[in-house]
């Protein structure tokens, strides 16, 4: 009863944090400022995802997960990092290095200084310096396309939802109880956050929730994979919709000669809200794609650990053929429009 009661207080607690961020936000004008590469038309208050990055934060140094007090330093550093950027904004180079010194700390304290093994299938492979370099760059990556993801009301805190309480169920499975408790808090701040973030959006996220989620996601994977079933590649499969948007979105942008840093709204999911002229119905996609396509290769990759990059490879395969086919047209419709 109590393992089942702490969750629940820090979903109201979470709601409530982020009630009070909002009253924060509007009394000192922290607003994210519409533009034009924006998704939405009128000043909203940002930094709500304090709450969720408060919740997790309480919560992880009572875990018994191997790492677990690295992942806790330099989560806070970076969400304390983000929270200064969301008030006075500090540029992507600031951040960027210390992203880079995180996921080197990362590495340093998980990995025995060469001796690296990520469970990728049934068994871990001892890796060499330049994958581990691999390594650093994807958790930083994979840190900053949540950034990058999150576009419009409700995506991120619907991705996250759906990503932690798969892993949460999959941990269970494995008798990883600690990674799966720690994974349905994150469920339950991001629920608690997602009211008021829902479309349309009465607060957004901010830096704070997003690099704190990615980061999350992107060095907890790394970690698990030491120590429990649950491989890199199922982290990389339940974060397929996200991953394959957002990498398909940069290499295109690069061999477009367009400068990557500048906003944009060239993401698919951000064409597509465009189309629905709705934030909510992208947000059922995501949910469809994830719950129908994803979760089950996952579960694959999770039972046949054997086969888990097969299945990698299979899960991508269509979201990038989506992608491929669909932005360019969207876009081409857009420029049409503007005609």
């Amino acid at each position: 009863m109590g393992t089942l009661l702490l969750p629940l207080i820090l979903g109201v607690a979470s709601y409530f944090l982020t009630g009070w961020a909002r009253r924060y936000a509007i009394a000192n004008k922290v607003f994210d400022i519409p533009g034009e590469r924006s998704s939405h038309s009128i000043p909203t208050p940002r930094g709500g995802g304090l709450a969720i990055t408060v919740c997790i934060l309480a919560v992880l140094p009572f875990m018994d997960i191997k790492h677990h007090w690295v992942l806790w330093c330099t989560l806070a550093f970076l969400a304390l990092l983000s929270y200064i950027d969301d008030h006075r904004g500090l540029g992507f180079r600031v951040r960027l290095l210390a992203q880079l010194a995180c996921a080197c700390v990362l590495v340093i304290f998980v990995s025995d200084f060469g001796r690296f093994p990520i469970l990728v299938g049934g068994a871990p492979y001892v890796v060499s310096w330049a994958l581990i370099l691999l390594v650093v760059l994807g958790v930083v990556w994979v840190t900053n396309l949540y950034n990058f993801m999150d576009g419009i009301d409700g995506i991120a805190a619907v991705e996250a939802i759906f990503v932690s309480l798969s892993l949460a169920g999959m941990y269970a499975y494995c008798g990883e109880y600690e990674w799966g408790f720690l994974n349905f808090t994150v469920v339950a701040s991001c629920l608690g956050f997602l009211f008021w973030n829902w479309a349309p959006a009465k607060i957004f996220m901010g830096d704070i929730g997003s690099i704190t989620l990615g980061w999350l996601f992107g060095a907890g994977g790394i970690i698990s994979a030491q120590g429990t079933q649950v491989g890199v590649c199922v982290y990389l499969i339940l974060m397929g919709a996200f991953i394959a948007d957002a990498t398909y979105t940069l290499l295109t942008r690069l061999l477009g000669g367009e400068k990557v840093w500048l906003p944009h709204r060239s993401h698919l999911y951000q064409l597509l809200s465009v189309l629905f002229q709705d934030h909510r119905k992208v947000n059922y996609l995501l949910i469809f794609i994830n719950v129908v396509w994803l979760l089950p290769m996952a579960l694959c990759a999770l039972m046949m650990p054997d086969w888990a990059l097969g299945f990698v490879v299979a899960a991508y395969s269509p979201l990038l053929l989506v992608c491929a086919a669909t932005r360019g047209q969207l876009i081409r419709n857009s420029k049409a429009e503007e005609c």
